[in-house]
């Protein structure tokens, strides 16, 4: 019966996680239906397995899968790093995976395990995502090489090196026409009849909105449709934490993996 019942948790997950991962690729949103869905089902399953093997391991497990989930969802929501589908996400498989499933199907993973398997998925994603920052910085070499990457931005080094890493130069129309797949790094202000450029190197949602801000200064002709700003892509973080799922699923926590490898020399 528990192999049953971790086959199922596998089959959920992943359906809802590709499934998810298509919207949030091709929209950047996400419908709740599926964490509805995924977490009801998920926590009904979780719910399940202990009451057909009940144990206070288990059930601490559980609840500590759920309570740092919850937590990590809310704080890198509300810090600007992930957006609303990416926190429920983590939510979902915090209540459906505090450990493994495979194990409960005869299969070992070949890497190191985490105790808490969410919290393995989440390592692994945030990990895969870090990648598309080295990627950004090559790419921003790559430019520099043909020319200077900055004009009349703000002159902070510190600012600018942060920039580079988190995103690159796009033109403003191509910010208008695109809404969900960019958010503006800079901020804007009319000073003497001329437009402040300020690095805004963070991706949380505010009360102003900086692409009403960018269409207003193009109306006025204080800025062209043609002229560049430095955006930060609107990552489909549910893809990475797909890919999380099933690299945890069947190898492990990288993030382990890597502190072993960087201790074995020591050890």
């Amino acid at each position: 019966m528990l192999s049953s019942v971790a086959l199922a948790k596998v089959i959920l997950c992943a359906a809802a996680l590709g499934l998810a991962s298509v919207q949030d690729w091709r929209t950047r949103e996400v419908g709740d239906t599926i964490w509805l869905v995924m977490g009801c089902c998920g926590a009904a399953l979780s719910a399940l397995e202990l009451l057909i093997n009940f144990s206070y391991f288990r059930l601490a497990a559980l609840a500590l899968s759920a309570a740092l989930c919850f937590a990590l969802g809310l704080g890198l929501y509300y810090l600007g790093f992930f957006g609303g589908a990416d926190a429920k996400c983590l939510w979902c498989l915090g209540a459906t995976l505090p450990s493994n499933p495979l194990e409960k199907l005869g299969l070992s993973p070949l890497g190191p395990q985490n105790p808490i398997f969410s919290i393995s998925i989440f390592n692994n994603s945030v990990l895969t995502a870090a990648f598309l920052a080295l990627g950004i910085a090559l790419l921003n070499a790559t430019k520099r090489a043909k020319g200077p990457l900055f004009t009349n931005e703000e002159r902070s080094f510190w600012k600018r090196l942060v920039a580079v890493v988190m995103g690159y130069k796009v033109s403003v129309s191509k910010v208008l026409e695109r809404r969900d797949f960019y958010f503006p790094l800079e901020e804007f202000a009319i000073k003497g009849g001329e437009v402040e450029r300020r690095f805004k190197l963070s991706t949380k949602v505010t009360d102003s909105d900086p692409y009403a801000v960018l269409e207003k200064l193009v109306k006025e002709g204080l800025m062209r449709g043609d002229e560049e700003i430095w955006v930060s892509p609107a990552i489909p973080l549910i893809v990475n934490i797909t890919l999380g799922f099933f690299v945890s699923l069947l190898y492990g926590d990288l993030v382990l993996a890597i502190i072993e490898s960087l201790l074995a020399p020591t050890l």
